[in-house]
């Protein structure tokens, strides 16, 4: 549901929004996360997605950006 409104508000207002999932993929199963992703980086948004494991996103490895927050701080983090 949140995909297709997504596509929908960037068909109408001509922008994508920028996406916040948190931990939606610790809920997945491998063939499920890598279709969510695959979707994101379909409708080419910004999305910000948090884990506990950041090894759910190995796929993404030269697409995006990590970061990790320790400390009270953003470290950006190579994965």
């Amino acid at each position: 549901i949140i995909l297709a409104q997504t596509k929908c508000q960037t068909l109408d207002k001509g922008f994508a929004p920028v996406l916040l999932l948190d931990e939606v993929v610790a809920h997945l199963d491998e063939f499920k996360r890598e279709a969510l992703l695959s979707k994101i980086k379909e409708l080419e948004l910004q999305a910000w997605i948090t884990s506990t494991d950041p090894y759910l996103f190995t796929s993404l490895q030269n697409e995006a950006q990590f970061f990790e927050v320790k400390n009270n701080q953003l470290i950006e983090k190579p994965l």
